[in-house]
């Protein structure tokens, strides 16, 4: 095939999906100079650029992300993009990155309309973000979904099995799952991963609430008044889990600020091998709001949820256990 048939043909086939690659020819023009065993690896995806079809030329490179999962972790192949200050050399070609599977200790998928962004986060603390057009989210579900069956074979840590004990006896006192009117396309996202993970359970979970600034004196009275004129929403959470892994699906924030509609929906995976160690602490700006950290490796992950809710007793129970390092 010629660099113009290729040209075309990726040409032809550009849209805002994310495409499974599955023979030379899907690879993308610009990554086919790395060396790919599309016959070992697991899942391989093509991740378009952010653009509009019309805006796109045949001898444009159209594809951001190369994603290859295969028995060791997941590569990322992407488009160089520059930037003010960057030479045309300079901006050519592609940069790599590797997440072996054993430095994962969670992955973040949020999407709010038609921006999403996947975020895997590794024990260093450093992050592999890849952008995607929201409407492509069926295949980016399926990328967790591998990587996250990938990542929890190990046991549950003490605090990890401390969180599933509690887990299981919350989900023994709850009720059916439900969120208001506000949040039904959270529940929606909570049965859709159930329908891929039957094991997975929901634990406790509670609704959008308004919340007050912390503080008095002069200082809190303006923060009062600029808070009555743009309003800090804690949304609404569900915190689930299995044998293997806390999944939080949420908003694209806990804490969000004026009376715009939220439309965003998240999902958190954190591996329960990974999980040293559970803090809660009062919020520091707002009241009946508490942060809970969990240590995962060498970094954390802050959750915001409402003081005195079941997310709270739930995570403030494993709190006070003794921080245990993590092996590798």
């Amino acid at each position: 095939m010629t660099t113009t048939e290729a040209g075309t043909s990726e040409y032809d086939r550009f849209g805002p999906w994310i495409d499974e690659v599955r023979t030379p020819q899907d690879v993308p023009r610009l990554y086919r100079d790395h060396p790919l065993d599309l016959d070992t690896a697991r899942l391989v995806l093509k991740v378009p650029r952010n653009i509009a079809r019309r805006d796109a030329t045949a001898d444009m490179d159209l594809y951001d992300h190369l994603l290859v999962l295969d028995d060791v972790g997941l590569t990322a192949l992407s488009r160089r993009t520059g930037g003010p200050g960057t030479s045309a050399k300079d901006a050519e070609g592609y940069d790599v990155r590797v997440a072996p599977y054993r430095s994962v200790v969670a992955l973040l998928d949020v999407v709010s309309l038609l921006d999403a962004t996947l975020t895997i986060v590794t024990t260093d603390g450093s992050t592999l973000a890849v952008r995607y057009n929201g409407s492509a989210r069926d295949n980016v579900r399926r990328l967790v979904d591998e990587i996250r069956a990938a990542t929890t074979a190990a046991a549950p840590s003490p605090v990890g099995r401390a969180l599933l004990d509690a887990g299981r006896t919350a989900a023994a006192h709850s009720a059916a799952l439900t969120l208001g009117n506000d949040d039904v396309a959270l529940v929606s996202d909570v049965r859709e991963v159930r329908r891929r993970l039957p094991d997975l359970t929901p634990w406790t979970w509670h609704g959008r609430r308004r919340v007050h600034p912390q503080g008095g004196g002069a200082a809190g009275v303006v923060r009062a008044a600029w808070h009555a004129l743009s309003p800090a929403t804690l949304h609404a959470a569900v915190l689930a889990g299995d044998d293997h892994a806390l999944e939080i699906v949420a908003r694209h924030a806990w804490l969000v600020r004026g009376r715009a509609p939220v439309h965003s929906l998240s999902r958190l995976v954190v591996p329960l091998a990974v999980i040293d160690d559970v803090r809660v602490v009062a919020h520091p700006a707002y009241r009946d709001v508490v942060v809970a950290t969990l240590h995962v490796g060498g970094t954390t992950l802050d959750l915001a949820v409402p003081d005195g809710s079941g997310a709270h007793h739930l995570l403030a129970g494993v709190a006070d256990r003794p921080a245990t390092p993590r092996t590798s």
